[in-house]
């Protein structure tokens, strides 16, 4: 997957998002990345990542099929307002 997006994709990126996405044969698939940089507790990076698939699932219907993505945290959001925020920003910005 990674090597797919290493090649041709767009990148977009906001305050709390970086962005890769390609189209893509077959159905669409999501990741989540976040770096130790970003959050040194993997508790925080796992909690970060689930928190991501959770309000993905939001957006899954109106997301256009055949894409490939992996969202990269950037910074830990503050809160949880801040991070649908920048998430809706992103997706609005991208393929929705």
């Amino acid at each position: 997957m990674f090597s797919l997006l290493s090649n041709g994709a767009k990148v977009l990126q906001n305050k709390v998002f970086l962005l890769k996405f390609v189209p893509h044969s077959g159905s669409s698939r999501f990741c989540f990345s976040v770096s130790k940089k970003v959050a040194k507790n993997a508790v925080v990076r796992n909690r970060l990542r689930r928190e991501g698939y959770r309000a993905l699932n939001n957006y899954i219907p109106d997301i256009k099929s055949n894409i490939l993505a992996v969202f990269s945290f950037k910074i830990v959001p503050k809160n949880y307002e801040e991070f649908i925020k920048n998430l809706e920003s992103i997706l609005n910005d991208s393929f929705l």
